[in-house]
């Protein structure tokens, strides 16, 4: 007669094939649970947030160099004329950059030089509004850009990432 032995547990080849299964669901399964796009759309409004502060301290430099720093100016940067308020750029320009008289020129959205990769909604206006085309709710996923107020006083860039 032969001893058989009941056997408890599981095999080897059982443990890896339940573990091999798992695997594929976490697989197919995390990326739904897990949306790093809002990450992305924030980091993309950061970044034009360090662009515009770039832009409004080469712009106020080349203002005080040329001694553009009054109520109203322009600056020439690469043959175009920039508008500026206090002696940072205007938000939203003093009409066509045409080389004209002092206050004519572009405004900020036009010194940042997006590219047309870059998914972002430009309001050129006073405040000027950037905006991500792809937020859940672009009015929450925006950076404003208000003008200087006063002699020496610096423009304000505020930020509001709250539904990117």
């Amino acid at each position: 007669m032969k001893n058989i032995q009941k056997s408890n547990g599981f095999t080897l080849i059982e443990l890896v094939v339940v573990i091999v299964i798992l695997g594929i669901l976490a697989a197919t399964a995390a990326p739904k649970f897990i949306d790093l796009t809002g990450d992305a759309k924030t980091s993309v409004m950061q970044g034009v947030q360090g662009s515009i502060n770039s832009a409004i301290n080469l712009a106020n430099a080349k203002a005080l160099v040329s001694g553009e720093t009054g109520a109203t100016g322009e600056i020439v940067i690469g043959g175009e004329f920039y508008a500026l308020i206090n002696g940072y750029p205007s938000a939203a320009g003093a009409g066509t950059a045409d080389g004209q008289t002092t206050g004519n020129g572009y405004g900020i959205s036009e010194l940042l030089e997006l590219d047309s990769e870059t998914p972002v909604e430009i309001t050129i206006a006073a405040p000027a509004l950037f905006k991500h085309q792809n937020a859940t709710d672009k009015d929450e996923c925006v950076v404003t850009y208000t003008d200087s107020t006063g002699a020496e006083i610096r423009p304000e860039v505020t930020v509001d990432f709250d539904k990117c």
